[in-house]
């Protein structure tokens, strides 16, 4: 189930994006039926459909209100990797109606997710395509991640370089195991 559950969010993801270019309405069935499983896991009381479904409605009618509450609900339960594609496709929903602050905050928040998801390759290839994240600064920590990577010694959560900088494993910190959880707790409290 945790396999189907990854990859219907993310073809049906694909396929609401696709569906609006010329040519491509067949993902469109395939889409809906992507947002059919997660409205029914939903209505059925899984914490973990809800947001998927909710970002899937904002790909399927792209709005400010959609985007903004799919953002709102990966964020509440801390899917950090849904939260900054979320913050990436309003922001590039933005710069379609020509809101360019607000598309340049989207982006912004997407880049640091990114990196608080470990998707750095990612979060430096938004960096290459846009300027204005050269040498950003984070002004608060997004995550629970960033909170102890924070207080750790050699995390910082603030960028004093370049984007290239503000991505290597010296300044970020992933929570890919519950080992490294540990260790980081175990030598915050040695501190």
């Amino acid at each position: 189930v945790p396999r189907l559950h990854n990859r219907l969010t993310f073809v049906g993801l694909a396929a609401f994006a696709l569906c609006h270019k010329k040519d491509c309405g067949s993902f469109k069935e395939l889409g809906e039926k992507s947002l059919g499983y997660f409205k029914l896991l939903s209505k059925n009381g899984s914490v973990n459909a809800q947001p998927v479904y909710t970002f899937l409605k904002a790909m399927k009618n792209p709005s400010r209100d959609a985007f903004k509450k799919a953002i709102e609900a990966c964020a509440e339960v801390n899917f950090v990797n849904l939260e900054a594609i979320a913050n990436e496709r309003y922001g590039a929903f933005l710069k379609a109606h020509n809101d360019e602050v607000a598309f340049k905050e989207c982006i912004t928040a997407a880049y640091f997710l990114y990196q608080d998801w470990g998707a750095h390759a990612k979060a430096l290839e938004l960096s290459k395509q846009h300027d204005f994240l050269q040498g950003s600064r984070r002004q608060k920590a997004r995550s629970f991640a960033n909170t102890i990577a924070s207080t750790h010694k050699t995390g910082s959560i603030t960028s004093t370089g370049s984007a290239a900088d503000e991505i290597s494993p010296k300044k970020t910190f992933s929570f890919n195991s519950t080992l490294k959880q540990r260790k980081l707790i175990s030598l915050e409290r040695k501190s």
